[in-house]
Parts: structure tokens; C-alpha cells; sequence
């Protein structure tokens, strides 16, 4: 678990509130994934967290999103049904709560989702530069840009293709899960060959993910990308939940706004 000291500090002086020897648990606790994880079960933190805004402040995006898609994974359990946004955008149950708690319940797919998630928390864009026979060309590309990662795919070396395999699918999942209103037909985004919906994004998600799991990242097992690219549109309603019951109102803090416009 990537945690810091201050997340390590928040934790204990949340589930351990009564004890007076916290900075002996946080040494006790440093390194300890098998300890750490029950403490991350608790509900007093995912409590706390959706209680006190100024609370984000003090921890970092890995401990936010360990906690939140615990706690969606929780809620689930008592309930037949997972959010799913349909064509227009609006809100709809699914009958696939079991399925999500089962697919939360994986270890790696918890973490890979914690780490997709904190990926976006900062975009990076670079101005690259190029030679196309005699003549140099440049072009700005952005990591939360799927056609620009798809472009920079054919100027890479082969190598470093497979990085920005998993970009591109863990933007379709990343849209559609945490921004799923981006995905409307209502709303307009830039692209060169027409508008982007659900089903484009799912069909680009679920073809990279494919090509991922050929060419595994480590520390990645190939049955994560084989399971992300088969079950796309699961795994896309579970962050459908957890961006409806607790992230809405920090989304544009934590992600910023992704750029779309009203179609008129």
C-alpha cells in the first residue's frame, strides 16, 4: 500500500481514537499490509471522510480511494443493485450488486482500480517533437486525452506501446465510470471522427484492456486486464456508485472538470 505518514497518522487517530499511544501503532502498523487492511474496513474512517471535508487536506488520493471503494463494496452488500448511467445520462439500478462485491472482493482489482484512480488526480501534457521525412513536426499531446494518447501510439517505440495501451483503456473506464455524464449524448467533445458515447468507450475500453493483458504491466498480472476488458461495463457501474455517493462533490478537487460542452 503506497500510504504516508500523515495517512498512517489519520487512520490511527480515527480507529484508535481512544488510545493515547498513537505514534507506537503507527510504528507498529508501517509496512504491515495484513494489519492495515482490516483498519481500512473500518466505517468510522469512510465516516469521517464524508463528514469532515477539511479531512482531505490531510491524507493523500491513495487513502481516499482505498477507504471509498471499500466502503462502496460494504454498501453493496446489502443492496440487489449498482448504478449504471444510461445513453442520456440518467441515473438507472442494476441488478448486479453480487457481482460487484465479488469483483471488489479481488485484492489486485481493488488495488488496480485504487491506482487507475489516483492516476488521474494530475494530467500531464508534453510538447513533443518529431521527424516526418525531411520535415519536423511538434504537437502538444495530454494523458487524459484519448485520441492523443492514441496518436502518440504511432510514434512511439514498440516498447512503450503498452503503457499507453493500458492510458487509453483506463481513460474509457475512467470517463464513463467517474464522469459518466461526459458520456451523454447531450454533450459535445472533441473528436476527429464524431462524438464519443458509452458504447464507444466501452468498445475502446474493452479492446485495450484485450491488448493489455498481451503485454502485461507489471506489477499487473494479465488476469487483471483480461478481467477489466470482460467485464468493462461492471466494473464502470461500480464507479458509477462510488462517483455518485461520495465523490460528486469532490470530483472537480481531486480531477478537475473534463472538457465537454452542452450539444445546443
Amino acid at each position: 500500500m503506497r500510504l504516508t505518514e500523515s495517512d498512517l497518522k489519520f487512520i490511527v487517530a480515527t480507529v484508535a481514537a481512544r488510545r493515547q499511544d498513537h505514534d507506537h501503532i503507527v510504528n507498529l502498523l508501517r509496512d504491515k499490509d495484513d494489519l492495515l487492511g482490516p483498519m481500512l474496513d473500518d466505517p468510522k474512517l469512510a465516516e469521517r471522510l464524508v463528514a469532515e471535508q477539511e479531512a482531505f487536506a490531510r491524507i493523500s488520493p491513495y487513502l481516499l480511494f482505498a477507504v471509498l471503494l471499500r466502503r462502496v463494496q460494504r454498501d453493496l452488500e446489502g443492496q440487489s443493485f449498482v448504478l449504471h448511467r444510461d445513453a442520456r445520462g440518467k441515473p438507472i439500478p442494476v441488478f448486479e450488486a453480487p457481482q460487484a462485491v465479488e469483483l471488489l472482493g479481488d485484492s489486485a482489482m481493488r488495488e488496480y482500480l485504487i491506482e487507475m484512480l489516483c492516476s488521474f488526480v494530475r494530467a500531464n501534457t508534453r510538447l513533443l517533437h518529431w521527424k516526418e521525412g525531411r520535415a519536423w513536426r511538434k504537437r502538444k499531446f495530454s494523458d487524459v486525452d484519448m485520441d492523443d494518447m492514441m496518436a502518440l501510439c504511432q510514434l512511439v517505440d514498440p516498447s512503450i506501446k503498452p503503457r499507453l495501451y493500458k492510458r487509453i483503456a483506463d481513460l474509457a473506464l475512467f470517463l464513463t465510470g467517474i464522469y459518466p455524464e461526459h458520456a451523454s449524448f447531450f454533450v459535445r467533445r472533441p473528436r476527429s471522427q464524431g462524438w464519443r458515447v458509452v458504447s464507444d468507450y466501452e468498445r475502446e475500453g474493452r479492446h485495450f484492456y484485450s491488448v493489455a493483458a498481451r503485454e502485461p504491466l507489471p506489477p499487473w498480472p494479465a488476469s487483471v486486464f483480461e478481467a477489466l476488458a470482460e467485464q468493462f461495463a461492471l466494473v464502470r457501474e461500480v464507479l458509477n456508485t462510488l462517483s455518485e455517493h461520495y465523490l460528486k462533490p469532490l470530483r472537480e478537487q481531486y480531477f478537475g472538470q473534463p472538457a465537454t460542452e452542452p450539444l445546443r
